[in-house]
């Protein structure tokens, strides 16, 4: 009978070695990409800091320009019409010769702040025709101040609308013609170092009454001076 040797006394049987796995390098991981709602809501909160501080330098800047104008006080010059001479005045046709010598009284009411004319541009019509326009040369004037501004316009064979054409040859055969005359100009006020920017000023001298003696004689003003209104 075969025996087997006791419990415990056989050789240990050898286990597999353990399996060796490559080991590869670690990388780190790349960070995630901002969100389109982090950056969206980024962008709207800087462009609502530079809209308030647009706002509030406006606001501000506003302020104190109408401080200085309330205490300043500006107000816009007095300009009238004191005399006007029209020679030649010869209409044929629909085809106008003309030229006309204005004279204006110009007052700067202000007390404080004197007035620049950096340029000035003087014109006439009759019933919203335009007959002649000129360049005038620009001018200052001090507080409490009046002047005279000459101004020279001439039409050299201009066509006219046959209407009008017609009704000033009928106004001329009764012996007087009513031309308006206006004057746009740019300004600037100053009081000090204080200035304002530069403004349009119209001058809009309505119904200026030129009578005529005779079919042959020069037009001149009828009447009194012929006030003008002023705005900025």
């Amino acid at each position: 009978m075969q025996r087997y040797p006791p419990y415990g006394t056989y050789p240990a049987h050898p286990y597999p070695p353990p399996s060796a796995y490559p080991s590869y390098p670690s990388y780190p991981y790349p960070a995630p990409p901002p969100q389109p709602y982090q950056q969206s809501l980024r962008r709207a909160t800087l462009l609502r800091r530079l809209v308030a501080g647009f706002i509030a330098a406006c606001v501000i800047f506003g302020a104190v320009t109408l401080i200085i104008w309330l205490v300043l006080r500006p107000h816009v010059p007095d300009f009238s019409v004191t005399s006007v001479a029209v020679t030649p005045f010869n209409l044929s046709g629909n085809q106008l010769t003309a030229s006309w010598d204005l004279t204006f009284a110009v007052d700067n009411p202000n007390k404080k702040m004197n007035i620049y004319y950096d340029s000035l541009k003087a014109s006439v019509f009759y019933d919203d025709e335009l007959l002649a326009e000129n360049a005038l040369a620009p001018f200052y004037m001090e507080t409490r101040n009046s002047t005279t501004l000459r101004a020279r316009l001439a039409a050299v064979s201009g066509y006219v609308d046959g209407a009008v054409a017609k009704d000033m040859a009928d106004d001329r055969g009764k012996g007087q013609l009513k031309f308006d005359v206006g004057v746009v100009a740019w300004v600037r006020f100053r009081a000090g170092d204080w200035w304002t920017r530069r403004r349009i000023l119209r001058v809009f001298c309505q119904g200026v009454p030129i009578a005529f003696s005779t079919p042959t004689a020069p037009g001149v003003l009828s009447g009194k001076p012929t006030e003008c209104d002023v705005g900025v």
